[in-house]
């Protein structure tokens, strides 16, 4: 995995995975029901800052440290679901999911921490 650069690796996961995507997806509904212009520019934010920005700068990490310690930060993908939640769309935080996020937080700190000598 270190040998190719992540732009590489990205371009072969998208070029084996969109075309069985696009076979399989007519299986689960129409491909296209209600195309409006929003839908449009979200999905040109969801190729190029989610796509090219977070799968390139994953694979970068994972190329440059080792791979235990950059996977326990995916498991901030729900605490940064719940913030990004909160922030734009003001959805409101119980103390059952605020609780949550701490033990998920306390998980990745345990995860992290350094070895024992």
């Amino acid at each position: 995995m270190r040998a190719e650069g992540p732009e590489l690796q990205l371009f072969w996961m998208v070029l084996v995975s969109a075309p069985v995507l696009l076979l399989v997806s007519p299986l689960f509904g129409p491909l296209i029901r209600d195309l409006q212009p929003v839908h449009l520019a979200w999905l040109v934010f969801q190729a190029s800052v989610v796509v090219a920005g977070g799968f390139i700068a994953w694979l970068w990490l994972m190329s440059v440290y080792p791979s235990s310690t950059v996977a326990s930060f995916s498991f901030l993908t729900p605490i940064l679901a719940l913030t990004l939640g909160m922030l734009v769309f003001d959805e409101p935080l119980s103390w059952a999911i605020l609780g949550a996020a701490a033990l998920v937080a306390i998980g990745i700190i345990l995860i992290n921490r350094p070895a024992r000598a």
